[in-house]
């Protein structure tokens, strides 16, 4: 992104990601329809120049994208506009899904952090159900903060999921060793 985008930086990204998880929750959205738009914000900054005036709808259309992708029941067309405050309208956001759909060549489906955390979490399970819990919650918290920081894009989604649970169970049991064979691999 650094190297393609003259108007927009990192820290524009990280505020449209934090607006984005306040999005997801006003619309009681699923976490990983966030994660799969943060995705698709994040392949179409690499290629495609926006100007710092567009990136909400640049962030309020993957939304959409990633909603029809991943959600059983769709918010309206109308609530995504909406939420901007009236900065778009429904013909930009439905231009914007356009622009992103053809950059992604329909390529929908990638796995995310969540996707590999959610993995890693059921190889993991057993014992004490309140100790898993734990883990799990601390694991996801990690996991969305890594949205929010651009410079982990340079790392694979499978290996900020191991760190995130590399750290959370370091965290929760710092005496235990927290490397756990089944994710070493990934």
């Amino acid at each position: 992104m650094v190297a393609m985008q003259k108007d927009v930086n990192a820290t524009m990204r990280g505020i449209l990601v934090d607006w984005l998880v306040d999005v997801v929750d006003e619309f009681k959205l699923l976490v990983d329809t966030l994660y799969i738009a943060v995705s698709y914000i994040d392949r179409f900054l690499t290629a495609s120049v926006i100007t710092r005036d567009r990136l909400q709808l640049l962030g309020v259309a993957s939304l959409f994208v990633a909603a029809k992708y991943e959600e059983i029941h769709v918010p309206k067309l109308d609530k995504f506009s909406d939420i901007t405050d009236g900065t778009y309208t429904n013909q930009q956001v439905v231009k914007m899904e356009a622009d992103i759909l053809k950059y992604l060549n329909f390529q929908m489906g990638s796995p995310t952090v969540r996707t590999f955390l959610l993995r890693f979490l059921i190889s993991c399970r057993g014992g004490n159900c309140a100790s898993a819990k734990r883990l799990e919650l601390m694991c996801c918290y990690l996991a969305e903060l890594s949205l929010l920081d651009y410079d982990c894009i340079r790392f694979l989604p499978s290996v900020i999921a191991a760190a995130c649970m590399f750290l959370a169970r370091f965290t929760i049991s710092p005496k235990i060793r927290p490397w756990v064979r089944l994710i070493k691999y990934c």
